[in-house]
């Protein structure tokens, strides 16, 4: 299975042949979704695309671990994290 990780660039070049707009103009556009959801999940809040799913912002409590390297037993701090929740429609044509 090849995997492959879909970039700015290509999206910007997706962005170019359905809208028809220049090349700079539809990385600008990319570039802005990026920063609107980049800022509104600093802010803590989520984010909902339909048809798609939801991104929240979860905050871990912390915990005991241990380093991997050494064995030694340690803290993990509290931290956020990134959630990503699918929409039913597309769980439904990933398994179909």
């Amino acid at each position: 299975m090849n995997k492959k990780n879909v970039t700015r660039k290509e999206l910007a070049l997706s962005v170019t042949a359905k809208l028809s707009v220049s090349h700079r103009n539809a990385a600008e556009i990319v570039d802005t979704v990026f920063a609107t959801l980049k800022s509104t999940l600093v802010n803590g809040e989520s984010i909902k695309l339909v048809q798609f799913g939801t991104l929240n912002v979860r905050d871990k409590t912390p915990r005991r671990g241990r380093n991997p390297k050494t064995g030694e037993s340690m803290t993990i701090a509290k931290r956020q994290m990134i959630t990503f929740r699918p929409s039913r429609q597309l769980r439904e044509r990933l398994n179909a």
